[in-house]
């Protein structure tokens, strides 16, 4: 047989499979009606064996025609939308109640599911090919498979754990299909790794206050352990993508005006919030955060003077020194919150409840004091206006 006839001989194999599954989560969306909850279980079991032969086997995304591919990827991707619906309906029918985060699922399931369908349409009028799917994209589909599962047997402890997992696996296959459209240079002008890596912390900014109040509970110490788990990693991220950006930059030659505008305010944006979070919470007092607030509102009303100028101010080491001290802050008032962590180290629970307001008056002190050192460091250009 030669090539051209197993490349045909294997698409063809793909679509069947994939027809078939198609017909399976039918199937299971009229079990889950019919609440016939084995069956349904079974049936997505099945669908998570074909899904992974149809992906890691057959590998149906590499030989697929671009059009066909589309279209059983959106059929596909919009019967999973109708399956967790579906789950989500019978829970408030039956219950009178649902998981919020079952419902963020779905909602995130029909962004993803409406955004790639216009996207890959619009790639494929301008006559060029479609990306293939990315291993974050073949785990996300499988994830949110085994999500469905999971809701169906009613395994409480797991439904959160899986519901996130299958969303943050989403964000990360749509963070990777954005990436790859806009750094064709035929759809705009690439952006450096750098400053994707400081664009990324304020695009994620927005989800650690959705984590930090996850159970719509004030009070942090309540939040469930995943979540505060999380919130530690993310705040990880944000320092792991600050102290990267700077480096590559320096290293790939890309150090650029919009990336030492973008790096500082990226911070400001992902910390103050952090903040902000920790007032709610009674971590920080009000005071403290107003301090920082001004200091960098002030800085950034330099910054602005001397851009109007045509200069470019630079980062003064206690500014590096200050924003290196407010990471490792906020982490350790993070992993203190967490009781595991707490329990741990003998002693700490009994100062717990003074520690994160010691650790803020040290940020807030650190910053306040980077705040004079950059006004006298800038005295030339506030004389341009004084």
């Amino acid at each position: 047989m030669t090539e051209p006839e197993k490349t045909s001989d294997v698409r063809l194999r793909s679509r069947i499979w994939s027809i078939m599954r198609a017909l399976i989560f039918v199937c299971v969306i009229i079990f889950i009606w019919k609440d016939w909850t084995t069956m349904a279980c079974s049936f997505v079991g099945i669908a998570l064996i074909m899904g992974w032969v149809n992906l890691f086997q057959l590998k149906s995304q590499e030989i697929e025609k671009p059009y066909y591919r589309l279209w059983l990827n959106t059929i596909d991707g919009f019967l999973q939308f109708i399956v967790m619906t579906s789950i989500f309906f019978r829970d408030l029918i039956q219950n009178e109640s649902a998981e919020k985060i079952l419902g963020v699922g779905c909602a995130v399931l029909l962004g993803r599911l409406i955004a790639h369908t216009l996207f890959s349409l619009g790639v494929l009028r301008e006559g060029k090919q479609l990306p293939r799917k990315r291993r974050w994209s073949k785990l996300a589909n499988l994830s949110v498979t085994i999500t469905m599962g999971v809701y169906l047997l009613n395994l409480e402890n797991y439904q959160q754990i899986m519901m996130v997992i299958s969303i943050l696996l989403i964000a990360a296959s749509t963070a990777a299909y954005a990436y790859w459209y806009y750094r064709d240079p035929a759809h705009r002008k690439p952006l450096s790794i750098a400053s994707q890596l400081t664009m990324s912390r304020i695009v994620l900014t927005p989800f650690f206050l959705w984590v930090f109040f996850y159970d719509n509970d004030l009070d942090y110490s309540n939040n469930n352990i995943v979540f505060k788990v999380l919130s530690l990693v993310m705040v990880l991220g944000f320092m792991l993508t600050d102290f990267l950006d700077g480096k590559l930059a320096r290293a790939m030659g890309e150090v650029s005006t919009l990336g030492k505008y973008l790096d500082p305010f990226s911070d400001k944006i992902s910390n103050m919030t952090i903040f902000m979070c920790f007032i709610a919470t009674g971590y920080a007092p009000v005071w403290m955060v107003a301090l920082i607030y001004f200091r960098e509102s002030s800085v950034e009303t330099l910054r602005t003077l001397a851009a109007s100028e045509g200069l470019v101010m630079p980062a003064r080491r206690s500014g590096k020194w200050k924003t290196a001290l407010q990471g490792i802050g906020i982490v350790a008032i993070l992993l203190g919150a967490i009781d595991p962590v707490r329990a741990l180290i003998p002693g700490f629970e009994s100062i717990w409840h003074q520690f994160p307001i010691v650790v803020m008056g040290i940020i807030t002190t650190i910053t306040i004091v980077s705040g004079i050192d950059y006004f006298y460091a800038s005295k030339h250009i506030l004389k341009k206006f004084v």
